[in-house]
């Protein structure tokens, strides 16, 4: 999360956490936009009264960052994102997509950054889930087997014209307890 930089930064996914995220970036954006599917996500983080949230806003608020919050689908091109964004990241998303979609979101991606812009994809596999939860999140199409290896999503951020800078993969040793094998990472440039 330390190689967030820029002025305008885009999370693809964003999530209940997006404003947990901002305390770890490399600098301060003048501009976060957020946009995730799940409009209970967006609520969330627009109405929560919890202390970290509010403590959060309040930086935010302090240092002027401009904040926008959009329910909307990720696969979809969204024209005035265009060459606007000196970093898009996604945590836990990218991974979620079979490679056809994985390929559409990764074209999306390489649109939206402007032409120095940076990728930075967080996420997880090798799926310890029950049967139960796996069905759920395969039926929310959150998670499938069927993705790409974290081998093969490094050759299609490559075969997308993205430049790996930095890839990591951790052993995850706790695999029952957190649900998850392995945590990976790319961090791409444009």
């Amino acid at each position: 999360m330390k190689k967030i930089r820029g002025q305008k930064i885009l999370c693809l996914g964003c999530g209940p956490n997006l404003y947990d995220d901002i305390q770890f970036f490399g600098n301060i954006p003048k501009e976060i936009v957020g946009i995730d599917i799940n409009k209970n996500n967006i609520n969330f983080l627009k109405k929560s009264t919890h202390p970290n949230i509010l403590k959060s806003k309040r930086v935010l608020e302090n240092k002027k960052i401009k904040v926008k919050l959009i329910v909307g689908d990720i696969l979809k091109l969204k024209r005035e994102f265009i060459n606007q964004f000196d970093t898009v990241y996604a945590i836990g998303v990218v991974g979620m997509f079979r490679e056809n979609k994985l390929k559409k979101l990764l074209n999306l991606i390489y649109l939206y950054l402007n032409p120095s812009g940076l990728f930075l994809d967080v996420d997880w596999t090798e799926c310890q889930l029950s049967d139960e939860k796996y069905k759920e999140r395969q039926n929310f199409e959150w998670y499938s087997k069927d993705g790409p290896t974290i081998k093969k999503i490094g050759k299609l951020i490559v075969q997308t014209n993205f430049k790996i800078a930095k890839h990591l993969v951790y052993n995850v040793p706790n695999k029952k307890e957190y649900l998850w094998g392995k945590i990976y990472g790319f961090l791409a440039k444009k």
